[in-house]
């Protein structure tokens, strides 16, 4: 499996925060730092181990404000749903 990189989009597999997506901004002593652009934003990323965190999309292209995250976020989260329709025969 991938280490998630900077920039990517991740879903949470453990904790409170299970199930949401977020960027991955940086790395820092071993964890991965990560913003959604509004309850964490890159001014304050939330440490988390890459074990808990499954990569949904990678990235290329940094943000440049937290607006940019949630579009980024909002996006990927049409993507998956679209993805998921498709292997259910859904339209």
């Amino acid at each position: 499996m991938k280490r998630p990189m900077p920039y990517d989009i991740v879903a949470s597999l453990a904790g409170h925060d299970e199930g949401n997506l977020f960027m991955v901004i940086g790395c820092q002593a071993g964890r991965l730092l990560l913003c959604d652009g509004k309850g964490r934003p890159m001014a304050e990323p939330k440490k988390k181990s890459p074990r808990h965190v499954r990569l949904v999309r990678q990235g290329n292209t940094p943000p440049e404000t937290d607006k940019d995250i949630r579009t980024t976020l909002a996006q990927a989260v049409g993507q998956t749903a679209a993805k998921e329709g498709e292997l259910l025969g859904e339209r």
